[in-house]
Formats: structure tokens, C-alpha cells, sequence
């Protein structure tokens, strides 16, 4: 195959870091191919400088902006397309290509966009889930690419290094290095612990001598105020940018809390993880190796994967103290 290559993942945070080990398999299947991504440009600095990656092409969200994106690569000429997301835009945007491969999910209103087809979800041998990077790298390798790791990988500038510092200094966190990070919120209100629950479980790490800096995402800024004012201590990150927070996460001791993207970053920049989970389940989310636990909840119907629910359980099941002693528990054994 002669020609460059494409892949088109647009967002979210944790996804974009979890596409990361497909990318390195279409880049090992494909030596000397220059390999192109489409992402949304807030995720962009996460993927620019990574050993090969060509060029990211930022995606804007308006039909006029994905016309003209759509123009501009049917110019690149590609040899190959990868759909890693499959929603109808990045199908047009594949499809648009031309490329003589085109890969994606096997969805419906999706297939006529794709040349080769591979289920989005796979059933493993022993019963269990795969793993969100594991399904990406199966596309990759039905596109041509050869399996590298499951291990995630992002790039960090230096400027958003700099930014970091101060945006430690100015949420007054002294020691990041002793300093956890903990995720309250989620990205759907099944996935949220309670305020009450989180700031408890906050204020039993600050009590045992661990600093906490809460790390909120677009939209959180209430949530994260009402967290610090129900736990005095709790240390807030200041409103910043994709790159930036990454750079935060890096310096810190651990990343803890819901199934999240802030999780994913600090895996892939070797930073050990703590997460509870309720309608996610951690087979398909939780980053591999000892560093990285999980507490799931005990409800028969955990794993659903519902964005809203009747009843909500699952995560009210999940204790704070022992949710605190847990964490504490595993930041001993694995904690940097």
C-alpha cells in the first residue's frame, strides 16, 4: 500500500488517549506511510509530536467546517482510512476520502461508508469484555496494521508544562508530588458518585496527611466549588485547557475517582489510577497493569452502560470511607 494514512477519531478525552495504541499499530503495519489523524483541536496536543503521527487535523463541529475538511482530505490522496469513532460525520468524512481501504465499525446507516467492517463489539473466550484500546487495535489490524501494546501514550509540549507550574502554584498546591487528583464528576449522570460521597471521601485522604486537588472538566466548575466548600482543603484546579491538564496530572501522585479521561491520561503518562464503577464496567475501561484498580459496584445490574436509569444504585452503593481506605490501600502498594 503507497500513500498516506487517515484515522478519525474526534473526541472524547479518555477515548482520544485510548485510540493512541491503534495509531502505533497502523503506523507499524504501514513503515514509512505518513499517518494522519482527525481529532477535535482541543484533543489535538495530546496526539501532535507522537512517533508517527504526521499531521492532526483539527475538527470543528459546523457543517460548513467538516465541508471544507472534507475537501482537504479528499486532496491528501489517502491509501487507507480508519473510522475509529463511527458517528455520521466521521463516516462522511471517511467516505469522502476515496480511499481505495476504508475501515470502520460495523453500524448501521455506517456500512456503506466503509470497505472493511469489523463488529464493535467482540466476545472474548472467557466471557469477559474487551478492552475499549483492544477494539480499537482490531480495527487497526483489519486495516492492515500490526498489534503494538495496549499501552496508551500521549505527548506533552512544554509550554503546557510551564502552564501547569502555574496553575499548581495558583490553586496552591505546594507538594504535587504527594497530591492526589480526584474526579467527582462523570460524563453522564450514572456515572457521577454523589457530591456528599465525594467530598467525605476527600476529607478522610486530607485527614490522613494526602493532599486532594479536585480536577474538573467544561461545565464542572459548580460541582468542583461545592466539592471544596463541603471538604475545606480540597485544592481546585483553575479552569484550563486539554494539554495543561495533562501536565498537571503528570506531576501528581495518583488520579482517583470515576471512570473518566483525566484516568486515562495520568495511565498513559505512568501515573497509577484508582476508579469506582457502576454502569461502566471495568473490563472495557479500567487501563491494564497493577497501578491502575477498580472498586465495582455489587448491583446485579452494574455494566449496563445507561446513560440514565430509573433507580440509580450502583454508585450510592459505594461506601466513602471505604472508598477512602481503598485508595490508601493501593497508593501504598503502588503509589510513585
Amino acid at each position: 500500500m503507497s500513500g498516506p494514512l487517515l484515522a478519525l477519531r474526534p473526541r472524547a478525552l479518555g477515548d482520544v488517549v485510548l485510540v493512541t495504541p491503534a495509531l502505533r499499530a497502523l503506523a507499524a503495519g504501514h513503515p514509512g506511510a505518513e499517518l494522519d489523524v482527525v481529532t477535535e483541536a482541543r484533543y489535538a496536543p495530546l496526539l501532535e509530536g507522537l512517533p508517527g503521527i504526521a499531521r492532526v487535523w483539527p475538527l470543528e463541529r459546523s457543517g460548513a467546517a467538516t465541508a471544507a475538511l472534507a475537501r482537504r482530505l479528499a486532496a491528501r490522496r489517502y491509501a487507507a482510512a480508519v473510522d475509529f469513532f463511527g458517528n455520521p460525520r466521521t463516516a462522511f468524512l471517511c467516505a469522502r476520502t476515496r480511499a481505495p481501504l476504508r475501515a470502520g465499525y460495523d453500524l448501521r446507516g455506517r456500512r456503506g461508508a466503509y470497505t472493511v467492517r469489523v463488529p464493535r463489539t467482540a466476545t472474548l473466550p472467557d466471557g469477559r469484555r474487551e478492552y475499549a484500546a483492544a477494539t480499537h487495535v482490531r480495527l487497526a489490524v483489519a486495516a492492515g496494521g500490526r498489534a503494538d501494546g495496549l499501552d496508551a501514550r500521549i505527548a506533552l509540549a512544554a509550554p503546557a508544562r510551564e502552564e501547569a507550574e502555574r496553575l499548581l502554584a495558583a490553586a496552591g498546591v505546594g507538594e504535587p508530588a504527594r497530591t492526589v487528583g480526584l474526579v467527582a464528576a462523570g460524563t453522564w449522570p450514572t456515572k457521577t458518585w454523589p457530591l456528599a460521597d465525594a467530598a467525605l471521601f476527600a476529607r478522610r485522604l486530607i485527614a490522613g496527611g494526602r493532599p486532594v486537588l479536585a480536577l474538573g472538566g467544561p461545565g464542572e466548575s459548580d460541582l468542583v466549588a461545592r466539592l471544596a466548600a463541603l471538604a475545606p482543603g480540597v485544592r481546585v484546579l483553575p479552569p484550563c485547557g486539554v494539554a495543561a491538564l495533562a501536565a498537571v496530572v503528570e506531576r501528581l501522585a495518583a488520579v482517583v475517582g470515576t471512570d473518566s479521561g483525566p484516568r486515562h491520561v495520568a495511565a498513559a503518562l505512568g501515573v497509577p489510577t484508582f476508579a469506582w464503577f457502576g454502569p461502566t464496567h471495568p473490563d472495557n475501561w479500567n487501563p491494564p497493569g497493577a497501578a491502575h484498580g477498580h472498586w465495582f459496584t455489587d448491583v446485579p445490574c452494574r455494566g449496563c452502560d445507561r446513560t440514565t436509569c430509573p433507580h440509580w444504585t450502583c454508585m450510592t452503593r459505594l461506601d466513602p470511607d471505604e472508598a477512602a481506605a481503598r485508595v490508601v490501600a493501593h497508593l501504598e502498594r503502588h503509589g510513585r
